[in-house]
Order: C-alpha cells, then sequence, then structure tokens
C-alpha cells in the first residue's frame, strides 16, 4: 500500500506499508529514520492519518508501531464495581460471523473482560453467551492487545450473577472425569 509519512516539523516523504499488525507495520522508504521518531502515516483518500512512531530502521526498511490515542493508564476512569477474576470459558458472536468460544478473564454485573482472536472495533456490538444462559448484547469498551473490556447493554441481577458465578467455578473446580482401566 503507497502512501506517505508526516514528521513534527511537517516534512512529508513517500513510503510502502510492507507488513501490518494490529501494532504497527513494516515499511520501505528511501528516507533514514531514527528510532522514537513520531511521525503520522497517511494514505490518499484515508482521512487524518495513524499516528506511529519508529521502532527500527536498516538499510531503507523501518518498523513501526502504532501509537494508540488511549489516555494515560493513571487518569482511567476508577470501576464501578468490582470484578471477579476467573479462568473460564464462555461463547462471543459477532455481526455476520460465526460464534466461538473464548477465554474469560473477570466478570462484573455490567460487563467482563475476555480474549479476542479476531480483534473488534471499540463500540462494537456483540453478544456474550454463557451456558445455559441467554446471550448478553454488550458494546466494546476498551482494547489491549487481545483482551477487550465488554460492557452488557443491561446489567445482569446480582442473584443471577451470583448463579453464573457458582455454575463457572463448578466448571473449573470439576476433576476431569478419570478412564476406567479395561479389564
Amino acid at each position: 500500500m503507497e502512501g506517505f509519512g508526516v514528521l513534527d516539523d511537517g516534512a512529508t516523504f513517500r513510503l510502502s506499508v510492507i507488513d501490518l499488525t494490529y501494532d504497527g507495520c513494516k515499511i520501505e522508504t528511501e528516507v533514514a529514520l531514527l528510532p522514537g521518531v513520531k511521525l503520522k502515516i497517511c494514505f490518499p483518500g484515508r482521512g487524518m492519518g495513524t499516528a506511529a512512531s519508529v521502532r527500527w530502521y536498516k538499510k531503507g526498511l523501518a518498523g513501526l508501531k502504532f501509537n494508540p490515542e488511549d489516555p494515560p493508564e493513571n487518569s482511567r476512569t476508577p470501576r464501578k464495581h468490582e470484578r471477579v477474576n476467573l479462568d473460564a470459558k464462555l461463547s462471543i458472536k459477532r455481526a455476520s460471523r460465526p460464534h466461538y468460544r473464548t477465554h474469560l478473564f473477570d466478570l462484573t454485573t455490567a460487563g467482563c473482560k475476555v480474549e479476542f482472536v479476531d480483534r473488534p472495533i471499540s463500540g462494537e456490538t456483540v453478544w456474550v453467551k454463557f451456558d445455559g444462559f441467554t446471550a448478553l448484547e454488550s458494546g466494546v469498551r476498551w482494547i489491549e492487545g487481545f483482551s477487550v473490556g465488554l460492557e452488557f447493554t443491561r446489567p445482569i441481577y446480582p442473584a443471577v450473577l451470583d448463579l453464573l458465578l457458582a455454575r463457572l467455578s463448578n466448571v473449573i473446580d470439576e476433576p476431569a472425569p478419570l478412564d476406567k482401566p479395561h479389564s
């Protein structure tokens, strides 16, 4: 993909993206870039550009790390609900995609933290399904790597949360069945 870089001083240069990940990209450029340099990468007709910083540069190639516009960690909004840390599984359904099983890290009456392999976008609607319960409509509130914070559209009643936690802990605490020896 052909585009251009914009440095802090307004200078621009041509670049080609040759490898792309969620967190950054590898570019080819004739401009020698020093590690730590901040820039925006832009593509004609695609908006204002993406903030990035140079991680490495060697022989016309550079590795860039995207710089999300997240607030600093110490300025995050305090949690409204006490979280229960878990090690459990649940099902996720995204619009126009098949559901899949994934890892649940924590849970409150208002939301949960889950693992996404196929990274969603902030604000996207997804459905969370615990075994034996109706699916809960949820919105993506934050994304950090493969961990995603979901906020339920309608909070879970505390009594239902207690029942759900009891079921999840039973699944976690149950030993795997032993195979009986063949005689």
